[in-house]
């Protein structure tokens, strides 16, 4: 039974110029000896960390299908007998608080709905209403979109709408120091931090200086976007995610800023929040039709994901389509570098079991320095040579990663010069499949989610799935590079 394997080496990428080379042949000879005889392509990246570059290899660009589904399901004829909406409807009939609504800005095609919501609850022209922007770009590449999205919202929003404070999700840590309490204090409660009301400066001033829009410090946009008891608070999210951070800032520092114990801060969410409180929400979740789960279901395939015990939680979640659950059609086995040195034990985990779709799932370990970096990218090789031998002339074989690198690092313990691995933007994709013969196929550039349905495509004909490998001829290439 043909199967399908994807090899991943995540952090890999192409050089940027300035990067330090880590001889990456010289490191990886047997990914230097196979890659002679593969297609190879590229594909753009947006992402310089795990969590965001599994979401987008496993659900693609989510925003149409969230905000169709929020649009319809939501904010349409039934918003008025949800719930949670009845409650916060109630709370701002009743009092005089501020509504402040947290928000990522990743598309502008938001706005339209973040409005419906303000629209609907029919609140007096003085009250006030603060949107507040919690950044997610991974790399200072994305500023310029950023600047577009934020712009654009802010000459879109309804009039009784500004925008509050700004700041990156990353930006703070998961147990906040009291550094980072008295910075959170005078962003939220007192609107006392650094004031940009003219926000594109800010954002280029962050890019100027190699500041990661995730990870940036906030700034207010206006004079009075402080958080107040009473206040009501929604995170108008378009999917699960995790907003603890600043949930439990909030509630912690919430007495001390008020100076009371008797604490009044409703918050919700428009999709059940990844959380461990119990937030109120619109809804429970978006069924994402396009996720492993749903494929692996309609093709009758099963998939095996080799990767760390740290990783399984989050990528079971992400496979399923955001959505924690036994899939029987998803296992999960640990990434074990000495038990994958044995070629026996490669071939039995391919070729003696019943799943037709593997990943194995290997990190390029950047935290000490350089020469660790190689050593561990040897040892990855010896894995990616077992799998090599396996498949050849059997199976179809992917190699690829799914996000880059950019990082400082010293050369050595003994060595500490320090250089700069730069692989924000672009990652290499090899292919091997003996049944695409070169003097038929091409193989062509992509996005992550693309490498996905591609893997797929490999043991399962469907034309609603999109691959990369492509009949030649030229009418054959123009009308089947359009994906459906």
């Amino acid at each position: 039974m043909k199967k399908s394997i994807l090899f991943l080496i995540n952090g890999l990428g192409i050089e940027k110029a300035g990067s330090y080379s880590i001889a990456i042949d010289q490191c990886m000879p047997q990914l230097s000896r196979i890659k002679e005889t593969s297609y190879f392509t590229t594909a753009i990246i947006n992402s310089l960390e795990y969590r965001s570059a599994y979401e987008s290899f496993f659900l693609g660009d989510t925003y149409k299908k969230e905000l169709t589904y929020i649009k319809e399901n939501i904010l349409g004829d039934t918003l008025s007998s949800n719930l949670t909406y009845q409650a916060l409807a109630k709370h701002m009939s009743e009092t005089t608080c501020k509504l402040h609504i947290f928000l990522e800005p990743t598309t502008e095609r938001i706005v339209e709905e973040v409005n419906d919501l303000v629209n609907s609850l029919h609140l007096n022209e003085k009250r006030e209403v603060y949107l507040h922007l919690i950044l997610t770009q991974q790399t200072t590449s994305e500023y310029q979109k950023l600047i577009d999205i934020v712009n654009y919202i802010k000459y879109h929003i309804n009039t009784c709408i500004t925008v509050g404070f700004v700041i990156g999700k990353e930006y703070f840590s998961d147990e906040m120091t009291k550094e980072e309490v008295d910075v959170f204090r005078k962003l939220v409660f007192f609107c006392s931090a650094e004031r940009w009301i003219d926000t594109d400066k800010k954002l280029n001033l962050l890019k100027e200086e190699n500041i990661r829009p995730c990870v940036a410090p906030g700034f207010c946009a206006t004079n009075s976007c402080t958080i107040q008891n009473g206040d009501a608070i929604v995170f108008f999210n378009t999917k699960r995610t995790s907003y603890d951070k600043f949930i439990r800032a909030i509630y912690e520092n919430a007495e001390w800023a008020f100076k009371t114990k008797e604490i009044q801060l409703p918050i919700c969410s428009m999709i059940r929040l990844d959380s461990q409180y119990n937030v109120a929400c619109f809804a429970e979740s978006i069924e994402y039709d396009n996720s492993l789960a749903n494929i692996l279901k309609k093709a009758s395939k099963k998939a095996l994901i080799i990767t760390s015990s740290e990783h399984m939680k989050l990528v079971n979640f992400l496979a399923n389509g955001l959505t924690y659950v036994n899939n029987p059609n998803i296992q999960f086995m640990n990434n074990d570098d000495a038990y994958f040195h044995d070629p026996n034990n490669v071939r039995n985990v391919i070729d003696n079991t019943d799943f037709d779709f593997i990943i194995f799932d290997y990190h390029m370990d950047v935290s000490k320095t350089i020469n660790d970096l190689k050593e561990q990218l040897s040892r990855i090789d010896v894995v990616l040579g077992n799998i090599a031998q396996v498949t050849e002339n059997k199976h179809s074989l992917i190699i690829t990663s799914l996000y880059g690198l950019k990082k400082e690092l010293p050369l050595a313990p003994y060595n500490a010069e320090m250089v700069t691995i730069d692989y924000e933007m672009q990652i290499p994709i090899f292919f091997f499949d003996y049944t695409y013969p070169r003097s038929k196929y091409i193989f062509m550039p992509g996005e992550t989610n693309d490498i996905l349905s591609t893997a797929i495509c490999c043991i399962w004909e469907n034309d609603e799935l999109y691959s990369l490998i492509r009949e030649k001829g030229l009418l054959n290439h123009l009308f089947k590079a359009i994906k459906k």
